[in-house]
């Protein structure tokens, strides 16, 4: 069952993460929503992510509006599979894993907004979006995508006990050879999220499903 909640993405609440909407959530408390909104931020604005996706700083790039679960990633790894706890502080990681073994097979709803630089995809939209790169006539998308150098698909965010710590995972993809996917850690240092293992590799022919 998928679970609408408030966050802001995609306009001012973007680039702090306030909220965007108040809409209920199930699972979230406010807190949580606002830093879901600071750690996506961050990761679509830290650059690092995108530095060998060629994208121009002024480019057009798309979201998926459903987060993906473990059974949409391809290769469908858990985040352990691919990070290491902290050596000097592995609770907050452990309690993170707990978190998304509990709820690895939700997905959660974005709320559809608009921006100059970013826009969101229902899943049609991402499919069309898909194809606009990967047919070989571009499909029904390939004018209406065509400024959009490529499309990311978030995870839920997966929290620790006392919200120190999160995992995440995030796939940004441009083309049939062109996406890089993995999990993130991350951990709450004086109010900010500051990742703390994950390393932004090319994945040949990465693909959310």
């Amino acid at each position: 069952m998928k679970m609408r909640w408030g966050l802001s993405i995609l306009v001012a609440g973007l680039l702090t993460g306030t909220l965007f909407a108040d809409a209920p959530d199930p699972v979230h408390t406010a807190a949580d929503q606002h830093d879901i909104g600071a750690i996506y931020s961050a990761l679509l604005h830290n650059g690092a992510a995108f530095k060998n996706l060629g994208r121009g700083q002024n480019q057009c790039w798309a979201i998926a509006d459903t987060t993906v679960n473990i059974d949409d990633m391809n290769p469908s790894l858990a985040p352990d599979a691919q990070l290491k706890p902290p050596g000097n502080n592995p609770k907050p990681f452990q309690e993170a894993l707990a978190d998304f073994n509990a709820r690895k097979y939700q997905r959660v709803t974005l709320p559809h907004s608009s921006n100059s630089q970013y826009v969101v995809l229902s899943p049609d939209e991402a499919n069309a979006f898909r194809a606009s790169r990967t047919s070989v006539d571009g499909g029904d998308g390939s004018q209406k995508y065509s400024s959009c150098g490529g499309i990311t698909y978030f995870s839920d965010v997966y929290f620790s006990a006392h919200r120190s710590g999160a995992l995440v995972y995030m796939l940004n993809w441009c083309g049939s050879f062109c996406g890089q996917g993995e999990w993130v850690y991350l951990e709450k240092r004086d109010g900010q999220w500051a990742l703390r293992s994950g390393q932004a590799g090319i994945v040949s022919g990465a693909r959310p499903f």
